[in-house]
């Protein structure tokens, strides 16, 4: 499969998801997962996700940014696994262009409140399983 042909499955296999897997590395090197629901997906592939600032795994990030998100569809037990760096983003703009109104219950004061922020990863490589036609694809960035 060419490398077009690969983003666009990996492009569509995401936008199919409301939520996927964030992991990060806690201070003992363990990883740790939990569900995020997922932002906007282009195709530059970058995942985001909506947080608030002090939690744990804001710190997992500053301390270590090496992250992956990862995508299971049951139906036919194909995958998604994007291994990346993950950054933290407080910038107010982007807080606000990223915004579900869905979060007020947490962040009443909506995308100006100080405990709300953003968490960006930027793969550095994608493995796509197509778990039916056996096939396993990585794409390299």
């Amino acid at each position: 499969m060419s490398g077009d042909e690969l983003r666009r499955k990996i492009v569509d296999f995401y936008r199919t998801y409301e939520f996927s897997n964030l992991i990060t590395i806690d201070s003992t090197g363990t990883p740790k997962a939990r569900m995020m629901e997922n932002l906007d997906f282009g195709d530059d592939l970058v995942c985001w996700f909506g947080t608030g600032a002090r939690s744990n795994k804001v710190k997992e990030i500053r301390a270590n940014p090496n992250a992956c998100v990862f995508l299971y569809r049951p139906q036919d037990h194909s995958s998604v696994s994007i291994q990346g760096v993950a950054t933290i983003v407080t910038e107010l703009g982007l807080r606000k262009e990223k915004w579900r109104e869905n979060w007020s219950k947490y962040w009443p004061d909506g995308p100006t409140n100080e405990d709300f922020t953003l968490i960006k990863v930027v793969p550095k490589s994608i493995i796509y399983l197509d778990w039916p036609n056996r096939k396993y694809e990585v794409l390299e960035l």
